[in-house]
């Protein structure tokens, strides 16, 4: 009885739908930064994608909306936040880990250059201290 079981359990996994993922459309992200323009905020990658809404869920959605492969914000290790941006840090902690070191931001510059200068900085705060100390 118990083989006829692992049987059909085995069948049924072989015939269940997958969605097949292209390894080469996966993108990991280093760096994230976060800003506010004309009342929406506004998600950049150092991938060179961007997504902007009306909060945190609605830019993240528009980020992996436009971005044309798989977009895995968890894999960040940094965040830029300018001054108008800093409310919103606490809702990104159901995207990125706790462990992302944050950095103010003046909203000049490259994102995806800033990893190479961020990795240089002891002195960044993680998420999670971020947001218990801001």
């Amino acid at each position: 009885m118990r083989v006829i079981i692992y049987i059909v359990i085995l069948g049924l996994l072989l015939i269940a739908p997958v969605e097949r993922l292209d390894v080469a459309k996966l993108e990991p992200v280093q760096t994230v930064a976060v800003d506010v323009s004309d009342g929406m905020v506004v998600l950049m990658t150092d991938t060179g994608n961007m997504g902007q809404g009306k909060n945190i869920k609605s830019a993240v959605d528009d980020l992996e909306e436009k971005t044309p492969g798989v977009i895995y914000l968890d894999t960040a290790q940094y965040l830029l936040v300018t001054e108008g941006a800093k409310q919103y840090t606490r809702d990104l902690e159901g995207y990125l880990r706790s462990s992302v070191k944050v950095s103010l931001w003046d909203g000049e510059g490259d994102v995806e250059q800033a990893a190479r200068f961020l990795s240089e900085s002891r002195n960044l705060f993680s998420l999670r201290r971020w947001n218990r100390e801001m």
